[in-house]
Protein backbone atom coordinates (compact mmCIF):
# COMPACT_ATOMS: atom_id res chain seq x y z
CA UNK A 1 0.00 0.00 0.00
CA UNK A 2 1.81 3.46 -1.20
CA UNK A 3 1.95 6.69 0.17
CA UNK A 4 -0.57 7.13 3.18
CA UNK A 5 -2.89 4.75 4.87
CA UNK A 6 -5.02 4.13 7.96
CA UNK A 7 -3.70 1.44 10.64
CA UNK A 8 -5.59 0.23 14.01
CA UNK A 9 -3.22 1.14 16.80
CA UNK A 10 -4.76 -2.05 17.85
CA UNK A 11 -5.11 -4.85 15.50
CA UNK A 12 -2.60 -3.04 12.98
CA UNK A 13 -5.81 -3.42 10.47
CA UNK A 14 -4.62 -1.46 6.98
CA UNK A 15 -7.12 0.88 5.52
CA UNK A 16 -7.26 2.72 2.40
CA UNK A 17 -8.48 6.37 2.80
CA UNK A 18 -12.33 6.33 1.20
CA UNK A 19 -12.94 3.56 3.67
CA UNK A 20 -12.62 5.75 6.60
CA UNK A 21 -13.09 8.85 5.61
CA UNK A 22 -14.72 8.70 1.76
CA UNK A 23 -11.99 11.14 0.82
CA UNK A 24 -9.62 9.44 -2.19
CA UNK A 25 -6.35 10.02 -0.64
CA UNK A 26 -4.55 11.81 2.54
CA UNK A 27 -4.57 15.26 -0.29
CA UNK A 28 -8.52 14.86 -0.91
CA UNK A 29 -8.70 14.13 3.01
CA UNK A 30 -6.98 17.76 4.03
CA UNK A 31 -8.78 19.50 1.44
CA UNK A 32 -12.43 18.33 1.57
CA UNK A 33 -12.15 17.06 5.78
CA UNK A 34 -9.43 19.17 7.64
CA UNK A 35 -9.38 22.35 5.96
CA UNK A 36 -13.35 22.44 6.07
CA UNK A 37 -13.72 21.67 9.64
CA UNK A 38 -11.16 24.05 10.71
CA UNK A 39 -8.41 20.97 11.52
CA UNK A 40 -10.66 19.24 13.86
CA UNK A 41 -7.95 16.69 15.33
CA UNK A 42 -10.65 14.09 16.43
CA UNK A 43 -10.80 13.51 12.17
CA UNK A 44 -7.39 12.22 12.86
CA UNK A 45 -8.28 9.36 15.38
CA UNK A 46 -11.41 7.21 14.37
CA UNK A 47 -12.33 3.75 15.92
CA UNK A 48 -11.52 1.15 13.85
CA UNK A 49 -13.94 -0.73 11.94
CA UNK A 50 -12.82 -4.44 12.45
CA UNK A 51 -11.79 -4.55 16.10
CA UNK A 52 -13.90 -1.65 17.47
CA UNK A 53 -11.92 -0.61 20.06
CA UNK A 54 -8.59 1.08 19.31
CA UNK A 55 -7.86 4.11 17.09
CA UNK A 56 -7.02 4.30 13.95
CA UNK A 57 -4.01 6.56 12.44
CA UNK A 58 -2.67 8.18 9.55
CA UNK A 59 0.48 5.89 8.49
CA UNK A 60 3.10 6.66 6.06
CA UNK A 61 6.87 6.02 5.04
CA UNK A 62 9.54 8.41 5.54
CA UNK A 63 11.75 8.14 3.53
CA UNK A 64 15.44 8.12 4.94
CA UNK A 65 18.15 5.03 3.78
CA UNK A 66 16.17 2.78 6.56
CA UNK A 67 12.69 3.78 6.28
CA UNK A 68 10.73 4.27 8.76
CA UNK A 69 6.93 3.60 9.58
CA UNK A 70 5.27 6.93 11.01
CA UNK A 71 2.01 7.11 12.74
CA UNK A 72 -0.01 10.70 13.07
CA UNK A 73 -1.00 12.26 16.17
CA UNK A 74 -1.98 16.23 15.16
CA UNK A 75 -1.78 18.16 12.22
CA UNK A 76 -1.93 21.91 12.33
CA UNK A 77 -1.45 24.46 9.25
CA UNK A 78 -0.82 28.22 8.25
CA UNK A 79 -2.85 29.22 5.32
CA UNK A 80 -1.49 31.54 2.70
CA UNK A 81 -3.71 31.47 -0.25
CA UNK A 82 -3.48 28.59 -2.07
CA UNK A 83 -0.24 27.59 0.00
CA UNK A 84 -0.65 25.52 3.06
CA UNK A 85 2.47 24.65 5.05
CA UNK A 86 1.42 22.03 7.52
CA UNK A 87 2.80 20.67 10.71
CA UNK A 88 2.34 16.97 11.68
CA UNK A 89 2.81 15.68 14.87
CA UNK A 90 4.17 11.83 14.63
CA UNK A 91 5.37 9.05 16.40
CA UNK A 92 7.65 6.19 15.60
CA UNK A 93 4.88 2.69 14.77
CA UNK A 94 6.79 1.46 16.81
CA UNK A 95 7.90 3.49 19.15
CA UNK A 96 5.01 5.43 20.18
CA UNK A 97 6.04 7.88 23.08
CA UNK A 98 9.38 8.94 20.67
CA UNK A 99 7.20 11.74 18.86
CA UNK A 100 8.48 13.81 15.87
CA UNK A 101 7.44 16.72 14.07
CA UNK A 102 7.31 16.46 10.09
CA UNK A 103 6.73 19.66 7.92
CA UNK A 104 4.77 19.77 4.59
CA UNK A 105 2.73 21.41 2.38
CA UNK A 106 -0.15 21.50 0.07
CA UNK A 107 -0.96 23.92 -2.72
CA UNK A 108 -4.44 24.38 -3.70
CA UNK A 109 -5.97 20.59 -4.03
CA UNK A 110 -1.99 19.03 -5.27
CA UNK A 111 -0.95 17.02 -2.58
CA UNK A 112 2.52 17.48 -4.68
CA UNK A 113 3.85 19.14 -1.58
CA UNK A 114 2.99 16.26 0.97
CA UNK A 115 6.14 14.53 -0.07
CA UNK A 116 8.55 17.76 0.19
CA UNK A 117 9.39 19.32 2.95
CA UNK A 118 7.89 23.06 3.78
CA UNK A 119 10.42 25.86 4.38
CA UNK A 120 8.94 27.97 6.96
CA UNK A 121 10.51 31.41 8.64
CA UNK A 122 10.90 32.25 12.76
CA UNK A 123 7.60 33.32 12.45
CA UNK A 124 5.84 30.38 10.46
CA UNK A 125 7.16 27.72 13.24
CA UNK A 126 6.51 29.89 16.23
CA UNK A 127 2.95 30.86 14.59
CA UNK A 128 2.69 27.13 13.64
CA UNK A 129 3.40 25.94 17.29
CA UNK A 130 0.97 28.22 18.71
CA UNK A 131 -1.82 26.65 16.55
CA UNK A 132 -0.51 23.36 17.77
CA UNK A 133 -0.68 24.37 21.62
CA UNK A 134 -4.51 25.81 20.81
CA UNK A 135 -5.77 22.73 18.92
CA UNK A 136 -4.00 20.03 21.08
CA UNK A 137 -4.00 21.59 24.78
CA UNK A 138 -0.27 20.08 24.83
CA UNK A 139 2.30 22.92 26.09
CA UNK A 140 5.00 21.23 27.74
CA UNK A 141 7.45 22.64 25.68
CA UNK A 142 8.61 26.13 24.35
Amino acid sequence: MAGYWWECEGCAERFEFPEVTGAASMGSFVSDKLMPSDWDQSLLAPICGKCRRATLRVTYEFPREDKLILRVIHIVWLQYDDYVPIMWETHLKDSPTERCFDFKYQRGRNPWGLNKAAVLSRQDLHTLFERYRQKTGVNDFP
